[in-house]
């Protein structure tokens, strides 16, 4: 059913406005309201971040002695690194007449060497070096002594027979070989 209004127009208007202002004002100070909070929030916040960032600032400086001393540790590791550098050069280097004296009192009386070659390989050091040596044996056994007796010198490592055949021409059981090896550097006098 409808219902019928008996009040003037202007009247039911006026009512209308009211209704609508008085609606407005709440909604205005709701929001009123709700900004005032967010703001104190805010203002919360700001100072928690304050009180958080004073408390940070107060421990860097315990930590900036930590990073001093960091700083120091490095540039000293630094200092070593140069003097052990330094050091590593003084240290005895291989030489070819310690080598060659080493090998000749090691080599089987029969066995002949007709060329020696001491290589250096590049990005190796002063003490990187390797030996190749080429010869004649009167028969096998002897250039497996020969590799036996090398490989069991503490001056030579990785002791390889590169290459093993007769002598060209001969049917007398000579062999002609090429053995190749890394020589080990001497290691340093200690002090007494």
């Amino acid at each position: 059913m409808r219902e019928i209004e008996f009040l003037p127009q202007e009247y039911s208007r006026a009512r209308f406005k009211r209704r609508v202002g008085f609606i407005r004002s709440w909604l205005l100070l709701a929001t009123g309201l709700a900004m005032v909070l967010w703001s104190l929030q805010m203002g919360v916040w700001v100072r928690d971040a304050r009180a958080e960032l004073q408390a940070l600032r107060g421990t860097a400086s315990a930590v900036d002695a930590d990073v001093e001393k960091v700083r120091l540790l490095r540039a000293e590791a630094h200092t070593f690194n140069r003097r052990l550098a330094c050091l590593r050069n003084l240290m005895p280097q291989v030489t070819a007449t310690a080598i060659l004296g080493d090998l000749v009192a090691l080599l089987p009386d029969q066995v002949t060497i007709e060329t020696l070659e001491l290589l250096r390989p590049h990005g190796g050091g002063p003490d990187t070096v390797t030996l190749r040596l080429s010869g004649a044996a009167p028969r096998e056994a002897l250039v497996t002594d020969t590799l036996r007796v090398l490989d069991a010198s503490p001056r030579f490592c990785r002791v390889l027979l590169a290459e093993s055949k007769p002598t060209v021409g001969k049917t007398d059981g000579r062999r002609s070989f090429v053995i190749q090896a890394d020589v080990v550097p001497p290691a340093p006098a200690k002090e007494k």
